[in-house]
């Protein structure tokens, strides 16, 4: 038999698909994380009834006065400080990403020590895991906005000389990051007064923590997604330099 007998084959080539990097994989794994923290929450919110309710009562009141509340809280922070943690992995081997890191994983603790940790029944003294609940929180609520906000100097720097789509994601994530914090520093500096023994708060603390909280979960899908538009050119640029 000849050679010319025996169909010869040849792999096909992918035409405009690119193998996904560790990075893209940490960003898909961070929107992920976001969007699964969504559904526990909403339930959470569903199942309370009266005398709970939005706008005096935070997230950790509904937390320990629902049934279930400590597991739906749990998966929702589970599912962020997952996400969180594979954004700071990915972010690894870059340069220049190490205070980005370090808060993604700060970020990533509070929320588990947080979840570990409830906060006391309203009209209960306060105690010890209450306190370590109340610190955590403070710390995740500070944390993420800072991350994101280097981030987006990162990706500025990294990708400076680039066209105008390519600094977009980093321009959206810095609003995102500033608007984040500006509710978050709200949070903290209304809590304060209780803190110090003042009576009451300046601002109705539910609804105050609630689109704190909301922002919080967008701003790591935000995150993520900007290192998805434009992660893979920055790292590029920023392993050249």
């Amino acid at each position: 038999m000849s050679v010319a007998e025996f169909p010869v084959t040849f792999p096909t080539p992918v035409i405009g698909r690119s193998r996904r990097s560790p990075l893209d994989r940490a960003a898909q794994a961070a929107v992920a994380g976001s969007v699964a923290a969504v559904p526990p929450i909403t339930a959470l919110h569903l199942a309370a009834t009266d005398p709970i309710e939005p706008a005096g009562w935070t997230i950790s009141d509904y937390v320990v006065s629902i049934p279930q509340g400590t597991l739906l809280f749990a998966l929702t922070t589970g599912a962020l400080a997952a996400g969180a943690a594979a954004l700071a992995h990915g972010l690894g081997p870059l340069p220049g990403t190490r205070r980005i890191r370090a808060l993604l994983n700060l970020w990533a603790a509070g929320l588990v020590v947080a979840a570990v940790f409830p906060t006391n029944l309203r009209g209960t003294p306060q105690n010890l895991s209450s306190n370590i609940h109340l610190y955590a929180g403070a710390v995740a609520f500070a944390a993420l906005p800072i991350a994101a906000w280097l981030l987006a100097r990162w990706l500025r720097r990294t990708t400076g000389r680039s066209d105008g789509p390519a600094r977009r994601p980093a321009a959206v994530l810095g609003a995102a990051a500033l608007l984040a914090g500006v509710l978050s520093a709200a949070l903290i500096a209304n809590r304060l007064p209780g803190v110090v023994g003042m009576p009451e708060l300046m601002m109705p603390p539910g609804i105050l923590q609630r689109f704190a909280g909301a922002a919080q979960i967008g701003l790591l899908a935000v995150t993520a997604t900007a290192l998805l538009r434009s992660g893979r050119r920055a790292a590029g640029a920023a392993a050249s330099r």
